[in-house]
């Protein structure tokens, strides 16, 4: 991952747990990671290992007007947009095809601090393909801090 010059060393957890037709997953992942803030909003990067071993540039926006941006790439790519009030699409590009996923934002919480630099994030949102088929239901739970 490419650092910015103006960016802040933080610590990055990310804690997410995926409901699908009854299977329940959770997932940790602890990184070091880079905070920049361009304009009014703040960008949170870090990587991640994908499938095999592919690295995975996460990065996630916080907007000044309360939206949250989660942009993932590597082998597989996705841009997913989280407002409580909005019904979102979004493509996920996967080595063999695009689909169109549609994202409902349930619940959006944000604290952010500044000095130091610190915040949590808690997003649980439902994800669509097509009009109505429900690909699961996700939680999402972010905490970083300035090292």
């Amino acid at each position: 991952m490419k650092l910015a010059k103006n960016g802040i060393p933080v610590s990055v957890k990310l804690r997410t747990k995926i409901s699908q037709d009854n299977h329940h997953q959770s997932f940790l992942h602890e990184s070091m990671g880079q905070a920049v803030r361009v304009g009014e909003n703040w960008y949170i990067r870090y990587e991640e290992n994908g499938e095999e071993q592919q690295p995975i540039t996460v990065m996630i926006k916080l907007t000044s007007e309360g939206s949250i941006h989660l942009t993932r790439n590597g082998i597989q790519k996705t841009k997913l947009i989280f407002h409580p009030k909005l019904v979102t699409q979004s493509n996920y590009q996967t080595p063999y095809r695009i689909m169109v996923l549609t994202n409902q934002t349930h619940q959006l919480s944000v604290h952010f601090a500044e000095e130091p630099l610190s915040g949590k994030v808690d997003i649980y949102y439902e994800l669509f393909s097509g009009e109505e088929n429900s690909i699961g239901k996700y939680q999402l739970h972010l905490e970083f801090k300035e090292i």
